[in-house]
């Protein structure tokens, strides 16, 4: 029997919208990677996004996944709202467009390909790999902040 992939994920965007950034923290039994990743241009939401997807995306068709965010949109989303917003043709209860369709259609299916079991986790409560994925999210997102203002 495969071991559970364990995934953080955290998103950031210095003025939101803003330079932004992502992190992961993925683990799988000993085995641990990290990953992130900036654009020029987003927001904290898209971020969130954007990182589930980017830590999903490489893992083995039926993987087991638990997947920890501080994010109630992505947790949430992905939890309760997703398939209303199909249902409503990606057009939220006020009736409006829904943002990230794209990125939420990936995660969909993403959650169809993986067995995901979507974790809220409250934010800067001291668990080790969430601030981790908060760090380098932060991170990534000053770097473009740091290449813009270099560029100036």
């Amino acid at each position: 029997m495969t071991q559970t992939y364990r995934i953080f994920t955290d998103g950031s965007a210095i003025g939101n919208p803003g330079p932004g950034g992502w992190g992961a923290v993925v683990m799988q039994g000993k085995v641990r990677w990290e990953m992130s990743g900036a654009q020029s241009w987003t927001t904290i939401s898209e971020m969130e996004l954007f990182a589930a997807t980017q830590a999903l995306r490489p893992l083995p068709d039926r993987a087991r996944v638990e997947l920890h965010s501080d994010s109630e949109y992505l947790i949430y989303g992905m939890r309760v709202f997703v398939f209303q917003w199909q249902r409503q043709g990606w057009r939220n209860r006020r009736g409006n467009q829904l943002q990230h369709r794209e990125l939420w259609s990936e995660l969909i299916a993403l959650n169809v390909k993986l067995h995901i079991r979507w974790t809220w986790i409250r934010g800067h409560n001291g668990n080790l790999e969430q601030s981790r994925a908060d760090r380098l999210a932060y991170q990534a997102a000053r770097s473009i902040r740091v290449q813009r203002k270099a560029a100036a």
